[in-house]
């Protein structure tokens, strides 16, 4: 983006959508967790609700049969005892008497029997009694809601059947008197007829309220009607027994199961429904919150990234303010933030070394004119001398040699000029092969020696053996030759040059040793800079006009390797040229 304002404010809400939608998605998660697992304990609650009153409507059911039947039980216990004191009739002659009983019970003559003890007593029981009747207008409960089916069997064989039954009879267990005990109560399902399924009650109960032992009574006879003996009370008497069923129609039953059912299921789908309106209650509110996050973020983003691009507001006039003439940046580095301060340091050291390299320009056009004039001038001054007057051709060979001498100084200052041109644009590169540093440094110290000789200067070479690198050649000469031919200048009479070559791990080292005049410390961070002179005081030739070592300094950094300069005035200096031994 071309605008950094714009740029901020989108990147900080592409930031704040990934903030946003994380932390949203994390509350989402928790909140979705929390609500199934409150749906779910309350799913289980309403599930044990359920089976609760399913269980109470149940036990409710079961609870009015067992009355149902006690009530019958009772009926049909006191049918027998009403008849213990009536005159006592057998066979047929009870039918008769049954049916002219205003109370509707069975007659039945037990006196004989209870009066009886040990085995008699059952079989004047079975002899003297008669079918069991009821009148069922007359007895109570028997026209309560769904309570209809009544069924009475007695152990020696006698049934009576409400007339719900018509011609149905409830199935008994062939061993229910012998292995169901005394007061014990069963309930199960049964189908009365197609279609028609009941909920029924066994009740097992002696067939009269007073129970004769087989032998002497040791415990008082417990009330049957009051409270229900305890089992260790309950024992086997010579009192036959009866089965006292009832049935109810679970039709209706059925229908209050559904009906709970049917709540129950609509609690189910509301505890749903609200969880899913609760989630999208949170989503809605999440999503109206990042939308407002949103919003207020990119009207307010734009003033907030504005105030805090205000340091490079400031930063960008200071940088306006400087002109060619003025390279002083106008701004305090210690007022900008931490950010800036690297940018506003490294601002200031760039207008530096650019009011330092426009200097060194214009310095350099002032020393390539001053350096230029002196051999134009000797030219110029040469030409006309030999222009004045006529001539002989020995003359005129002296002047022509004198222009040739100058030409020679000026072309050499002018390739000199133009190797750094090429340096500074880049444009000089290598010519890399593999030659031997030391027979190279052999050819350069013979090239100087007649130098040396002349100037009454020891010229000695070091070598340990070969020292092979890859590099170029010609810029190797170069730099060596430069160095031998500024030790031989600025050396002392009768003085000595030394040239050491070897290779050592990798490297090239290379050292230029001269007793010369030495170097003053000031000066030393200025030999490698263009026309600088170490001895002002020397004319300046196209050898002497301090752009040698420059050029030395430019070929070694081109071939990767480092140049320094050891010195103590009057008493020589040391250079030392290290070069990998191959470089790209």
């Amino acid at each position: 983006m071309k605008s950094i304002r714009l740029s901020l404010v989108v990147y900080f809400l592409v930031l704040l959508g990934l903030t946003l939608g994380t932390a949203s998605a994390l509350a989402y998660w928790t909140t979705a967790q929390t609500v199934d697992s409150r749906r779910a304990a309350t799913r289980k609650l309403l599930c044990e609700k359920y089976q609760r009153k399913c269980q109470r409507e149940k036990t409710k059911m079961d609870d009015n049969l067992l009355a149902q039947a006690t009530t019958m039980a009772r009926l049909t216990q006191f049918q027998f005892q009403s008849t213990r004191f009536r005159v006592p009739t057998l066979g047929p002659l009870g039918l008769l008497s049954a049916g002219l009983n205003p109370s509707g019970y069975a007659v039945v003559p037990l006196w004989i029997a209870e009066g009886v003890r040990g085995p008699l007593n059952y079989r004047l029981y079975r002899l003297s009694g008669t079918e069991i009747q009821f009148n069922e207008d007359d007895v109570p409960g028997l026209d309560s809601p769904g309570t209809e089916y009544f069924q009475i069997s007695s152990e020696w064989g006698n049934v009576w059947r409400s007339r719900s039954m018509e011609d149905h009879t409830f199935p008994i267990d062939p061993n229910a008197f012998a292995t169901t005990k005394l007061l014990d109560a069963k309930f199960d399902d049964v189908e009365i007829k197609p279609g028609v399924h009941l909920r029924r009650v066994v009740l097992k109960a002696p067939a009269s309220r007073f129970r004769y032992l087989t032998g002497p009574r040791t415990e008082p006879r417990p009330d049957f009607f009051i409270r229900p003996p305890s089992q260790e009370r309950v024992t086997e008497t010579a009192t036959p027994a009866i089965l006292v069923m009832c049935g109810i129609d679970t039709a209706s039953f059925n229908e209050t199961l559904a009906g709970f059912r049917e709540e129950h299921d609509r609690e189910l789908v509301n505890l749903d429904d609200e969880s899913r309106e609760t989630m999208a209650s949170l989503r809605n509110r999440l999503l109206a919150i990042g939308l407002a996050t949103f919003a207020l973020t990119f009207v307010g983003g734009f003033g907030l990234v504005r105030l805090g691009l205000l340091p490079l507001r400031r930063l960008s006039h200071a940088v306006s303010q400087v002109s060619e003439k003025d390279f002083r940046l106008p701004l305090d580095g210690g007022q900008m933030p931490t950010e800036l301060r690297p940018i506003v340091e490294r601002l200031t050291q760039t207008l530096e070394l650019l009011q330092r390299a426009f200097a060194r320009e214009k310095q350099a056009a002032a020393d390539i004119s001053h350096e230029l004039r002196t051999p134009l001038a000797a030219l110029l001054t040469t030409t006309e001398l030999a222009l004045r007057k006529p001539r002989a051709s020995e003359e005129y060979r002296e002047l022509l040699s004198d222009c040739h001498t100058i030409g020679q100084q000026m072309s050499q200052l002018v390739e000199r000029l133009l190797a750094l041109a090429r340096l500074d644009a880049g444009v000089d590169t290598l010519r890399p092969r593999e030659v031997d540093a030391a027979v190279v440094a052999e050819q350069c110290a013979a090239l100087v020696r007649p130098l040396a000789q002349a100037r009454n200067l020891s010229l000695r070479v070091h070598r340990s053996g070969t020292a092979s690198l890859h590099t170029d050649p010609d810029k190797l000469r170069e730099v060596l030759n430069n160095l031998l031919h500024n030790a031989i200048e600025y050396n002392r009479p009768n003085g000595s040059v030394e040239l050491k070559v070897e290779r050592n791990n990798g490297h090239l080292h290379v050292e230029v040793t001269d007793t010369g005049i030495g170097i003053a410390p000031e000066a030393r961070a200025h030999i490698f800079e263009r026309f600088y002179r170490v001895d002002p005081s020397r004319q300046a030739t196209g050898l002497h006009a301090g752009l040698g070592l420059s050029i030395v300094k430019g070929y070694i950094d081109l071939m990767g390797g480092h140049i320094s300069v050891e010195s103590s005035e009057g008493q020589g200096s040391t250079f030392r040229v290290d070069l990998p031994a191959s470089h790209t």
